[in-house]
């Protein structure tokens, strides 16, 4: 057989490697109620003793199962889980004609999206025979993760860890129309409530427009998924995160970006600190030569650490590893060494 032949046979191989990895991806959803539907993904476990991960969604949509790193995971043996909350355009296309969403019906909290989370958990285990979960958050869903309280041990990548951190300009509007309000208290709460709406329409519109035309959703429910976005919006105003509310019997551990916004970086940090004086086996990785989007900067060095934090290794292991893309050997700094270590990066912001 010449070269060019054995080329072929190699490139068929992919092919036919590549698309068995797509066919074993399952398109899902879950009616939690009516007007509310989870859209979702999964690729089940081909190694029953490994556990499904549960990716929660970025404020704009969910990672999809066909994402590097998540491939990687899938042929490792791993489950995968990929979500959208119900408000989300995904989960909102699923929805059918003339149904309203129940998300306008009501105001959600951040908690309300933390049931999806758990109602998502359940119906894995029930109806897919999903034995062990670990919930992934990413950016927006890690305030969600905060308030899950039934999980062991829950993984929470480039957090938004307060709403201030991440969008200071928007925070800043929010509190003057608040301060505001002192001077009409009678139509001021009314007032701010529809201001801060229009400036979250007009965030949103081009974000849905974007989302329906990539994924070719249906348009006619643009006016939803928009409102949709206001809710994440409404949800997160004033976020803080609270070590106090959150659950002492989930072991969290943080994945932070070198190159994410200074602005971020430093609150991230500054909790993390925060965690490891109050919590015994505090972990967190820092990823050089990564901007927020860590899964797919990073989707090798991403991959690796997950794999990482579900072995039997990690148990008494506490401090914050610096991931050098590329290096299979990340640096562990420990006890003070991760104090200190952490207190420099936060000065060098």
């Amino acid at each position: 057989m010449n070269c060019k032949n054995i080329l072929s046979v190699i490139l068929l191989s992919v092919f036919i490697q590549l698309n068995a990895a797509f066919a074993d991806v399952e398109n899902l959803s879950l009616k939690m109620a009516p007007g509310r539907i989870l859209s979702f993904q999964l690729v089940r476990a081909q190694n029953q003793k490994l556990p499904t991960f549960l990716f929660l969604p970025g404020v704009n949509r969910s990672l999809l199962a066909e994402d590097a790193a998540l491939e990687t995971l899938a042929q490792q043996g791993y489950g995968i889980a990929t979500m959208n909350f119900s408000n989300q355009p995904f989960s909102v296309d699923k929805l059918e004609k003339n149904i309203i969403p129940a998300f306008r019906a009501k105001t959600y909290k951040l908690e309300d999206f933390g049931v999806e989370v758990s109602a998502l958990s359940d119906e894995l285990k029930k109806n897919y025979g999903v034995k062990t979960i670990v919930p992934v958050s990413i950016s927006f869903s890690s305030a969600v993760s905060s308030t899950i309280s039934n999980f062991p041990l829950i993984i929470d990548a480039v957090p938004m860890t307060s709403s201030a951190a991440v969008n200071p300009d928007l925070e800043s509007y929010r509190a003057y129309l608040k301060a505001s309000e002192i001077f009409n208290p009678i139509f001021g709460p009314g007032i701010t409530r529809s201001l801060l709406d229009q400036a979250y329409y007009k965030k949103w519109s081009d974000q849905v427009d974007s989302i329906v035309d990539q994924f070719k959703l249906n348009v006619d429910k643009k006016p939803d998924m928009i409102e949709g976005y206001t809710v994440f919006s409404r949800a997160s105003e004033g976020y803080v995160w609270d070590l106090k509310k959150t659950s002492t019997q989930t072991r969290r551990i943080f994945l932070f970006a070198r190159n994410d916004s200074s602005t971020l970086l430093k609150n991230q940090l500054e909790l993390f600190l925060k965690v490891l004086d109050s919590t015994p086996n505090a972990l967190a990785f820092i990823v050089n030569d990564s901007g927020h989007v860590l899964p797919t900067d990073q989707p090798e060095s991403y991959a690796n650490i997950l794999m990482y934090l579900v072995s039997s290794e990690i148990k008494n292991v506490s401090g914050i590893f610096e991931v050098q893309p590329g290096n299979t050997k990340p640096k562990l700094y420990k006890g003070a060494d991760a104090q200190k270590y952490v207190k420099d990066l936060i000065n060098s912001l």
